[in-house]
């Protein structure tokens, strides 16, 4: 028998339902065959699938990391821009209040290594007009120091923490007078205050102008201690500098005073 006509015997003997039988056959032996391919392709598939997935979600966090990056350190330039921008508006309300005298602002750069002196340096010198004993002060009209030391492009000013630093002193509120003087423990006393002066923990200490090496009525700082008795000629008054010294980033310099040393007759 021919293919063709073989073909054709199985097409009509399937058309009767005689061929059902092996049909059936075919697809019960076949099937779990099927079935058993596909169980083990689709495990396959889902790990194709999945890896697939696995490396967009990488790229997605990736770029989402980046950009997180990014999006914080726009955040920190605009925190400080707006900090540093407070910071010169402050500044600046202090040399209006002070418009009688003439400033240049500095950024400090530097500051003492060792533990005995409260010194730091900024970014200003003798090219910029500064001499030793320049007042600097800082918001608030607070007082900082004086210039210690000046190079050609920098200069170290000497806090009012520091051991060598003295400043003529009164108290708004009882108007008593003294010396406030730095210590090795970044402490500060006001010094010859009389015992009858009425003094009282929270008083302002200004600088009085006596002596001529400061300027009347720059805030040095709070009174935080006051002892003492009846028996002593003066009081122990303790002071906390207004002035933030440990954070200093800007101060201004106070170009236009000219210290004066005055001589007892």
């Amino acid at each position: 028998m021919s293919v063709m006509g073989g073909g054709i015997l199985l097409l009509a003997l399937s058309g009767i339902g005689l061929l059902r039988p092996v049909e059936d056959v075919s697809y019960t032996v076949l099937s779990p065959i099927e079935s058993a391919l596909r169980s083990i392709a689709q495990p396959v598939a889902n790990v194709v699938t999945r890896y697939g997935d696995t490396r967009d979600l990488t790229s997605e966090n990736e770029s989402l990391r980046l950009e997180n990056e990014r999006l914080n350190a726009e955040l920190a330039r605009l925190r400080e821009e707006t900090t540093r921008r407070e910071e010169l508006e402050r500044l600046l309300e202090t040399k209006n209040a002070l418009s009688n005298q003439e400033f240049i602002a500095a950024s400090v750069i530097s500051r003492d290594p060792g533990n005995l002196r409260q010194l730091v340096a900024i970014n200003r010198g003798r090219n910029d007009g500064l001499k030793v004993d320049m007042p600097i002060v800082t918001e608030g009209q607070t007082l900082v120091g004086t210039i210690a030391r000046v190079e050609d492009d920098h200069a170290w000013v000497k806090l009012v923490t520091d051991v060598d630093s003295a400043v003529s002193a009164l108290l708004l509120e009882s108007r008593a007078q003294g010396v406030v003087a730095g210590s090795y423990s970044r402490e500060m006393a006001m010094e010859f205050v009389d015992q009858n002066a009425g003094v009282k923990e929270g008083d302002t200490v200004v600088t009085s102008g006596q002596g001529g090496t400061y300027p009347a009525g720059l805030v040095i700082g709070k009174v935080t201690g006051v002892e003492g008795s009846r028996q002593e000629l003066f009081q122990r008054v303790t002071v906390e500098p207004l002035a933030s010294l440990s954070k200093l980033e800007t101060v201004l310099i106070m170009i236009s005073f000219v210290p004066t040393q005055l001589t007892p007759p």
